[in-house]
């Protein structure tokens, strides 16, 4: 394990497609690019915002344009999504929603951006204007729930399908979106989402996702029928204390990691046995965030961050 450390609590991070570099949205506003192979900090991004930065909520890299370019998009809790050139450390565009925005998700043709937040909607973005598109919400009928009820604070694209987008948070659905449409097209129920935790794997289609609670916190659920394929256990009788997650990702074919709060801990789960194999506990905050990284380049690793410290692993078999 590597770490760093940070000078302000990181909430969200992310690697570039290619895997040279991680970036961490802090609590101060500031975006922190660090290199993975040496892990030094190389880049600052700070919004030109005087005394009055919001913190960062969301991060996703573009895929590169040009062998030099990296773009990412970031959302802010001022309402903010701003388009990033990191080398440059210059703005591209940005626009003011006037609503808190907690996440955020690429298409699988990077033409789309997608933002959820604190009024129950979902903006979709043109990537290359930055400007709104298609607002996505709940319809009028009490008859049925088309849309989110409360706060949304986790949006996936689907990996092959540009137009199809999954969200969930705080009702206890995981909305199923075309994103062309209003309103959602179908949904499922019982994920109580408060972070960065709802992810699809690009071979399956199954979802994850993480709750933020005691029992059946991660969960996996077929797309296609809406089913709840497993309850993954996650304490074992050793543990006093059970996690409540706020972030799950599918890593790689092989493995899942999430982590969350109340016990402090990352954890790697063996996706074939569902045993514990990786388990970084005793963090001095909760963990709120992290990513996996596999590319031709360099070995497949998991990043983590818990308050000012971001932790680095590289997975071995």
């Amino acid at each position: 394990v590597s770490t760093a450390e940070i000078s302000s609590p990181v909430l969200c991070c992310r690697y570039s497609n290619d895997g040279k570099y991680a970036a961490f949205g802090c609590s101060n506003g500031d975006i922190k690019i660090y290199h993975t192979q040496n892990y030094a900090h190389v880049y600052t991004l700070t919004p030109d915002e005087g005394n009055k930065k919001l913190p960062v909520t969301c991060i996703r890299f573009r895929q590169n344009n040009s062998k030099d370019l990296y773009v990412l998009a970031a959302t802010y809790s001022s309402g903010h999504v701003r388009v990033w050139y990191v080398t440059s450390k210059q703005v591209s565009k940005q626009s003011d929603q006037g609503v808190e925005l907690f996440c955020c998700d690429f298409n699988c043709t990077y033409g789309k951006f997608a933002a959820g937040g604190d009024d129950y909607k979902i903006r979709v973005f043109d990537t290359e204007r930055m400007t709104c598109s298609n607002t996505l919400s709940k319809g009028e009928s009490f008859e049925k729930m088309d849309g989110h009820a409360s706060r949304v604070f986790a949006v996936k694209y689907h990996p092959d399908n540009e137009h199809v987008l999954l969200s969930s948070g705080w009702d206890n659905t995981i909305q199923i979106w075309d994103d062309r449409e209003a309103h959602a097209v179908r949904r499922m129920f019982g994920a109580h989402v408060c972070g960065d935790a709802l992810d699809m794997d690009p071979m399956y289609y199954h979802v994850l996702t993480g709750s933020w609670r005691r029992d059946n916190s991660l969960q996996v659920w077929d797309f296609d029928s809406g089913r709840l394929i497993k309850n993954v256990s996650l304490q074992s009788q050793t543990e006093k204390t059970v996690c409540h997650l706020y972030c799950a990702k599918w890593a790689g074919s092989e493995y899942i990691a999430c982590g969350g709060s109340d016990a402090n801990m990352m954890r790697i789960i063996e996706k074939s046995s569902l045993q514990t194999v990786g388990l970084l506990d005793g963090l001095g905050r909760g963990c709120y965030t992290l990513d996996y990284n596999e590319t031709a380049a360099s070995p497949p690793q998991i990043m983590c961050a818990s308050g000012n410290n971001v932790f680095f692993m590289n997975l071995t078999n």
